[in-house]
């Protein structure tokens, strides 16, 4: 993936410098974040598959969380930038090459696809995640670049670039945000969505000889791995090791 996006920014910086277009140019500020995304990702995710240590004794897997945040940090600022050239564009707006702009657009498109091939199903970790959502904003960038293109070549209306360069805007702005929440509720330790706490402790309290639960705390690590911990409190009587297999089984 890391060898498309650098063939494709190249192809893409080429292009904006020969045709002038916005699309374009958004299109490679955006392969630059490709570039750097992908290789946080990359980086990431080796850290992550490290094994624990006694001064991390959850491992490494946050690695992913903090990856994730970057890269949508840096797609909503490119983001806003490119929103904001945008709406210069519309006040005062210029003609771009459509020739390049079109070349470039369709090369990108085909590089961004084979990209999102290999990434289709590999994205269920939060740094794979937020590699994905940098492909899949490749691909919709390159399609609103052809699209303005060949209005420019079919009409010469000088506002398709810059609408192009928005569309591209409020369609990735707002998936990166949705990466940056997620993470953010991960490094906040929340309780994992669609796990009842009260569920729980109403569950464990079932386990015969159980007559208490304190101290119950839900969390993830990183995306598939929650975590569980909790003070179970047991008769005097009771057999402590089938209640704690009967516990741990019925969280699992």
């Amino acid at each position: 993936m890391l060898g498309v996006a650098l063939g494709a920014l190249a192809v893409d910086l080429i292009a904006a410098w020969l045709s002038g277009s916005l699309a374009l140019i958004a299109d490679a500020a955006h392969r630059v974040t490709d570039v750097i995304g992908i290789s946080i990702a990359f980086g990431a995710a080796t850290i992550a598959a490290r094994p624990a240590t006694h001064d991390r004794s959850f491992g490494y897997a946050r690695a992913e969380v903090i990856a994730a945040c970057v890269n949508a940090g840096l797609l909503v600022a490119l983001g806003l930038f490119i929103g904001y050239e945008a709406v210069l564009r519309i006040a005062t707006p210029e003609t771009p090459e459509p020739g390049p702009m079109l070349v470039a657009a369709v090369i990108g498109l085909v590089g961004s696809g084979t990209a999102a091939l290999i990434m289709r199903s590999e994205h269920s970790g939060f740094a794979a995640r937020g590699a994905f959502l940098d492909v899949l904003g490749d691909a919709i960038g390159s399609i609103a670049a052809i699209v303005a293109a060949v209005i420019v070549i079919a009409t010469g209306w000088k506002y398709a670039d810059p609408l192009a360069s928005l569309a591209i805007v409020f369609l990735v702005v707002p998936r990166a945000l949705l990466l940056l929440r997620d993470a953010m509720y991960v490094l906040m330790e929340s309780t994992p969505r669609r796990l009842s706490l009260p569920a729980v402790r109403e569950r464990i309290l079932r386990v015969p000889g159980v007559i208490g639960v304190h101290d119950l705390h839900a969390w993830q690590i990183t995306a598939g791995l929650p975590m569980i911990t909790a003070h179970v409190i047991a008769a005097d009587v009771a057999d402590h090791h089938r209640i704690l297999h009967e516990v741990d089984t019925c969280l699992g």
